[in-house]
């Protein structure tokens, strides 16, 4: 298991990372490319580490709305406005690539 990366160059297409509250995460592709073009300062990567949360005013991982997606990332001030989303697939935490606008 790998340490989970403070920054979307670090990241490998489809590897499991384990966060320090334990989540399993692991990203495809599609989400590395995004993660590079809109967070650039790893807020949602952040988000993704520190797990669940209430859905208001907090950073971490809130419910998703998207059909098919569990839960979403959710960041606050710049950036904020776009989460990025991702279906729970045997125990891990997937990102494939759906990112939405807030």
């Amino acid at each position: 298991m790998e340490a989970f990366p403070d920054n979307w160059a670090d990241i490998q297409s489809d590897t499991v990372y384990l966060s320090i509250n334990g989540l399993l995460v692991s990203f495809g592709s599609e989400q590395i490319k995004l993660g590079l073009k809109y967070d650039q300062k790893g807020k949602h990567l952040k988000a993704i580490e520190r797990g669940l949360v209430s859905p208001c005013g907090n950073v971490g991982l809130v419910a998703s709305q998207e059909s098919g997606y569990d839960l979403k990332s959710k960041v606050l001030g710049k950036g904020g406005d776009r989460r990025f989303h991702a279906k729970s697939i045997d125990g891990i935490l997937h990102f494939p690539g759906l990112v939405t606008e807030y």
